[in-house]
């Protein structure tokens, strides 16, 4: 038995049972005066369970703290709701670069090889440090700082990146020429702040303008602005929004840029069970009044389906493309005290503008149509589902 570890299981375990048991009552509007009996009931069971492995467990490489990390995430996962769970406190910085839309780092996308487990490179964002560095995509890499990169996970890679800007950084790589010789390079590059890019547009014929959204973050509105208005200013006669495989992100960033197109009126209805609904209205300081369509497939989930939805409900918007996914839930993250992660629980349930309910269905096509290409060829001409939205809005 490492008492150490009892400990500081028993910590998080109590944080835990509190908060999450605290947060339901609060959405039931029920006020227990203690939750020390499911606390210590827990604890028991945790005690018992790491008897047996501290006996039997042929290895020795757990950690106090993983031990107490999962006991978190089993606890959570009791609820039966896959969309709610114990995050560790890297996994919650994770969440907030991804939602805050810039993070410090070199500007690579970096995947681990299934059958390999090689770290590489599969994209290198133009202006970055990395390609000023000279890395490439399709690069291995294989040392950072002297250390060899074999033992870390990819998220482990992107920390290290990540907690050190400013700071310069030796990285080694392995890569084959055109020529199939394999070749190391090692580079010094500096990590910076990078604003991800979750909007790219374009004008296409009969002047119709072209935006993907690739998901939802704070700096995404500002970039939505940039593109709408740029393309206003080349004579855009109507629009087409790509939300295929857009998994949502941020709620305020969804409701600003549908402020952005819709008139005065209702925009979403948030509900929770035992609270007065939250409506959310557009200001009507600015409108798009043009012809709509937007794309949609079964990766169109959560905040891309709310604002598919809206548009189709408020703007007579054609969905065209797949069945989206069917998320239609509202979540919040609550921070637990020292640095201990955060739990993520579902806490109700969001309506589009007509009260339709879609978790669980999502929303049905206009004009059902499958895509035909390959992934990469998205929003080009060889694009089905595209010349099909160009189809209908001529």
């Amino acid at each position: 038995m490492k008492p150490w570890r009892l400990y500081f299981t028993g910590i998080v375990t109590g944080i835990l049972l509190l908060t999450v048991a605290m947060l339901v009552c609060d959405m039931l509007n029920i006020h227990p005066l203690s939750t020390t009996h499911a606390a210590d009931e827990a604890y028991d069971l945790t005690k018992v369970v790491e008897t047996y492995v501290d006996k039997y467990y042929w290895k020795n490489d757990t950690t106090d703290k993983k031990f107490a990390e999962y006991a978190a995430k089993g606890m959570v996962a009791a609820l039966g709701d896959q969309f709610s769970g114990f995050l560790t406190y890297d996994e919650l910085n994770q969440v907030k670069t991804q939602n805050d839309g810039e993070y410090i780092g070199i500007g690579v996308t970096i995947r681990t090889d299934p059958t390999t487990g090689d770290k590489v490179v599969s994209e290198v964002k133009p202006d970055s440090p990395a390609e000023k560095a000279g890395i490439k995509s399709n690069d291995v890499i294989i040392g950072f700082d002297g250390e060899s990169t074999e033992k870390m996970t990819v998220d482990d890679l992107i920390q290290k990146i990540r907690e050190s800007g400013g700071q310069k950084h030796r990285i080694r790589v392995s890569r084959i020429d055109s020529l199939g010789k394999k070749s190391e390079v090692e580079v010094s590059v500096i990590p910076e702040s990078i604003v991800n890019e979750s909007i790219s547009y374009s004008m296409l014929k009969d002047k119709t303008g072209y935006i993907h959204i690739e998901n939802f973050d704070r700096e995404t509105p500002k970039q939505f602005n940039e593109a709408v208005d740029d393309l206003e200013k080349q004579g855009m006669r109507a629009v087409i929004f790509d939300l295929r495989d857009n998994p949502g992100g941020v709620l305020t960033a969804v409701l600003s840029m549908l402020d952005r197109l819709l008139p005065e009126g209702t925009l979403l209805t948030e509900t929770r069970k035992g609270q007065k609904d939250v409506i959310y209205k557009s200001t009507a300081k600015e409108r798009l009044d043009k012809p709509m369509v937007v794309l949609i497939n079964g990766g169109s989930a959560s905040g891309s389906e709310a604002f598919a939805g809206a548009l189709h409900e408020r703007a007579g918007a054609n969905l065209v493309g797949e069945t989206s996914y069917g998320k239609g839930i509202v979540q919040a993250i609550f921070k637990l005290p020292d640095n201990l992660g955060a739990v993520k629980l579902t806490t109700g349930e969001y309506l589009l503008p007509n009260g339709t309910h879609i978790h669980g269905k999502g929303l049905t096509p206009d004009v059902n149509i499958a895509y035909t290409g390959e992934k990469e060829n998205m929003g080009t001409d060889s694009d089905n589902q595209l010349a099909k939205a160009l189809e209908i809005i001529s």
